[in-house]
Formats: C-alpha cells, structure tokens, sequence
C-alpha cells in the first residue's frame, strides 16, 4: 500500500464516524427523554412496546424502550400482536 492509499483509508474512517456521530445527534430517539419512564403499572398492562415510526419492538424494561417518549409508544400485551404489527424483537432485550 502507498502512503496516499492510507490517507484516503484513514480520511473515509473519519467521515464514516463523523457521519455517524452527527446521525446520532439528530436522531431524535437515540437520545433519553428527561424524565421519560415506562411505570411499573404499564409494564405489567403491557408486556411489549415499540417506538411508533420503527420496526423493533421491547420488553418495558429494556434500555432502549424507556427512551421512547409517552405520545410515540405504542404498546403490545402478546409478542404475536407485536409479530403482526411487522415488527422484530430487539436484539439487546431479546423478547
């Protein structure tokens, strides 16, 4: 490899994480609501929820669930109505 084959490799590297990086900022979900939690109450009604505008549903508990603010949660009581809703279960969770 030529010394101007690493830089490119190296200057891709540095768009690629700066790309992702300005996608998380911006991401409205990938950042925690203030405050936002998923109640025992809810969790116990409920035994799957979902960020409405994606395809991967939660346990309540999971990390990633209690980041979805109340108005876009949408909330399963079976995984077959979370199934059918074509969505597929997290992998960090595992439901």
């Amino acid at each position: 490899m030529t010394r101007k084959d690493i830089q490119f490799r190296a200057i891709r590297i540095v768009v690629a994480a700066l790309v992702v990086i300005d996608a998380y900022l911006l991401w409205p979900s990938a950042k925690p609501a203030p405050g936002v939690e998923i109640t025992s109450n809810e969790a116990a009604e409920y035994a799957y929820v979902a960020y409405a505008q994606r395809e991967v549903f939660h346990r309540p508990d999971c990390k990633w669930a209690k980041r979805v603010s109340p108005q876009n949660l949408v909330r399963f009581k079976t995984r077959e109505d979370a199934m059918e809703s074509r969505r597929r279960p997290c992998n960090f969770c595992r439901p």
